[in-house]
Order: structure tokens, then C-alpha cells, then sequence
């Protein structure tokens, strides 16, 4: 009598509450179809991104042996960085789902049930392979990806404008500014969406910039420099209340200063040198941009916590930091939440188990995403902002748990 056939018969030492046989059952299932789960996304992407980044590809090599070693390096590279912070918790999420309404399809849920097993004993062996794969997210992120730093900076440097790094932050104590930039081209070394503001207004004069586009300039001879395009400037002059306490207001600069012959202050501009309109030097340059970003990634917990202590006052570190700690949950936080709305809806039909996967694991990101921008933007505190979101879909699953059928 096969396996199924026994479970289909209820067999108690199947189907009874403590059943190793059956446990080993489902954990083969689950691991089976995260296998083929993990292979498939991985292939989706694969192609994908060779799409984008095939003639980048044969620029870079001269034969076809070379073309195929210089894409398994890539990709080898690439794809644990991937898995680590989107497909290991979505392919986890999928499998849970897949294994129960393959369960359902096959019949054998019923008599499972039926024997005394309950819903939350009979997915502890899916629970349990989700904190292995916890685990190893955990190792694969704080052991294995720091030591291919080198190489994937190397690679990176090959690539022909398709790395970017978005919502950066550089504080330049020295000149007394902070920069900000929505979108960083990095091979390009070109920022789009520049916010240039002082850290210390109301001392000196100051000015606020903003800009479209901000791009690094680098002559034969010389020093490099930002050439700010399409941008405008407001300036902080100091002034004092009758109290004789230091403010400042904002004035908008109508008319061009001529300093030098150079137009160093308008109300906005075409084309301007960063540090002609500062007034000053700044200690902003792409390799710092793109040492912060671009290799996030690959830097351990050791790492960002070392950042966090040497630069207190950049709260995005912080977030990292506590974010990095709690990502590994996240695969097993989302099979938490998306086998109990499998279980109520009683669906046995594989693409909409895929629907539910694809709308829990959107919404999971989408408000933890939201929860650390609030904990970077110092509405929340860094590690609050981290946890909330986690947390709240932990609280949600649990209730959902609670109350399922015995």
C-alpha cells in the first residue's frame, strides 16, 4: 500500500497526532516545492536581466567560453543578493501555500484531520523548515556575502549604467551641508533629484539647492567637481528678534552675484559648479556615494554597526542595522501569515494560492517599507521603525492562528 493510499485510509500512524512519517511527508513536499519554486523565480530573473545586460555581456568578453564564465560569475554573485532580500521570503511564502493546496487537491487533508490532527500541528514541519531557511538567509547575508565585495565591485564597475542606489543621504560636517538624492546612477555618477540643505542654519549665510540632475565632472587635469543642472537656490541670512535671539529667514536670491566673473548665486540656473554656489569646498565625491550604497549589500552586521557608531547622527544606518537583523524572520513571518488565508478561503487551485502569495508578500513589504521610512524620516525611532511592520503581521497571523479549527 502506497503512502498515499495509507493516508487516504487514515492510518494512525499517519494521521495521530505525534507521527514522524507524517511529518517527513509534508517537510518533502515543502522542500520539494521550494526547490522547484526557488529554480523557477531564479530562472525568471535570470532572463530577465540577461535582456538588459546581454550586450553588456559581449563587450566584455571575446569568446563564447568567456561569455558563459563571465555570467556564471555575475550571476553567482547576484543571486544570493536577490534571494536574500526579496525571493527567499516570497519562495517560502509560495511553497507553504503550494504544499497545502496540494494537500487539499489530492484528498489527503480530510482524513489528516480527521484523526486528530490539527491545522497548526500538522504545518509545524513547514514552520520548521521556514526557520532553517531563516537560518540559512541569516549566514548566507552576515558570512558569505561580505567576502565577495571585491568581485562584485569589480563587475559593477564593468556594467554600463544599470546599477543604482536611490534615497541617499551624505553629510558633509566640514562644508555644513547635507545632500540629498532620490536616484544615484553609479556608473554613470550622475544624481537625479538633488537636495543640497545646511545643517546649521541661522549661523551664517546659507543657501537651500535643488536640482534636477547633478553630475560629476572630472577634467584631464585637476580636481573633479558637480555640475548641478536645471536647479534653483534660496538663502538663510541671519537676523535677530528684539529678544536678541539668533533666527533665520529665508530670502530668495532674485539677481546673480558676479564674483570673479562668475555668476555665483541666482535665483536658479542652467548649469552651476556645487561648489561655486556653496561658496566653499565640499568633501563630496562618487566613490563616497557609492561606497555607502553600492555595496550595502555585502556588509555584515559587524559592518553597519560600526557605521552606526561612527556616524550617530545619519539615523539611516540605524535602520539598516535593525532591519538587517530582522529580515531572515520575514520567511518565516509570511508563511505565518498566508497558510491560515489559504486554510479560511478552502481554495484547492494552485493559481490563486500564487494570487494570495503574490497580494500577502506586496503588502508585507510594501508596509514595511513604509514603517522604516517613517523610522528614517525620526518620526519613529530606527529600531521601531524596523519591527513595526514585522510586528504587526506577527500579531495579525497570530490572531489568525488562534482561531483556527482544531
Amino acid at each position: 500500500m502506497s503512502l498515499f493510499e495509507r493516508i487516504r485510509k487514515g492510518c494512525p500512524e499517519l494521521t495521530g497526532r505525534f507521527s514522524p512519517t507524517l511529518d517527513l511527508y509534508i517537510l518533502r513536499i515543502f522542500l520539494g516545492v521550494y526547490v522547484v519554486n526557488l529554480l523557477s523565480f531564479c530562472l525568471i530573473f535570470v532572463l530577465i536581466d540577461l535582456v538588459e545586460n546581454l550586450d553588456n555581456f559581449n563587450r566584455q568578453a571575446d569568446s563564447l567560453g568567456e561569455l558563459f564564465s563571465l555570467m556564471v560569475r555575475y550571476y553567482g554573485i547576484n543571486l544570493p543578493i536577490i534571494f536574500c532580500q526579496v525571493l527567499g521570503p516570497i519562495v517560502c511564502l509560495a511553497s507553504g501555500l503550494f504544499t497545502l493546496t496540494m494537500l487539499q487537491r489530492s484528498n489527503e487533508l480530510i482524513p489528516i484531520l480527521a484523526n486528530g490532527r490539527s491545522y497548526r500541528r500538522l504545518f509545524m514541519p513547514v514552520l520548521f523548515a521556514a526557520c532553517l531557511v531563516s537560518a540559512g538567509t541569516f549566514l548566507i547575508q552576515d558570512r558569505w556575502l561580505p567576502g565577495t565585495r571585491e568581485a562584485f565591485s569589480e563587475m559593477s564597475s564593468k556594467r554600463k549604467g544599470k546599477l543604482e542606489a536611490r534615497d541617499l543621504k551624505y553629510k558633509d560636517t566640514e562644508a555644513g551641508i547635507l545632500v540629498l538624492i532620490k536616484r544615484y546612477l553609479i556608473n554613470e555618477q550622475r544624481a537625479e533629484g538633488v537636495l543640497v540643505l545646511p545643517t546649521s542654519p541661522g549661523k551664517q549665510p546659507d543657501s537651500v539647492i535643488q536640482a534636477v540632475q547633478m553630475q560629476w565632472v572630472q577634467p584631464s587635469l585637476g580636481r573633479g567637481y558637480w555640475l548641478m543642472k536645471e536647479g534653483s537656490i534660496a538663502r538663510y541670512e541671519p537676523f535677530e528678534f528684539s529678544e536678541g535671539a539668533p533666527r533665520s529667514r529665508l530670502v530668495i536670491v532674485s539677481q546673480p552675484e558676479v564674483v570673479g566673473g562668475a555668476d555665483r548665486l541666482s535665483k536658479s540656473f542652467s548649469e552651476q559648479d556645487l561648489e561655486i554656489v556653496l561658496g566653499r569646498k565640499t568633501a563630496l565625491v562618487p566613490a563616497a556615494l557609492e561606497a555607502r550604497e553600492a555595496q550595502i549589500a555585502h556588509m555584515s552586521l559587524a559592518d553597519l554597526r560600526r557605521k552606526m557608531k561612527t556616524d550617530p547622527s545619519d539615523r539611516s544606518w540605524k535602520g539598516k542595522y535593525y532591519s538587517r537583523i530582522f529580515h531572515p524572520v520575514h520567511n518565516l513571518l509570511l508563511l505565518l501569515l498566508g497558510l491560515p488565508v489559504i486554510i479560511y478561503s478552502g481554495t484547492s487551485n494552485i493559481f490563486f494560492g500564487a494570487f494570495l502569495a503574490a497580494c500577502l508578500g506586496t503588502a508585507y513589504f510594501v508596509v514595511g517599507a513604509f514603517c522604516q521610512e517613517l523610522g528614517a524620516q525620526g518620526l519613529l525611532s530606527p529600531a521601531i521603525g524596523a519591527v513595526l511592520g514585522p510586528f504587526l503581521f506577527l500579531a495579525l497571523s497570530l490572531s489568525w492562528w488562534r482561531d483556527l479549527p482544531s
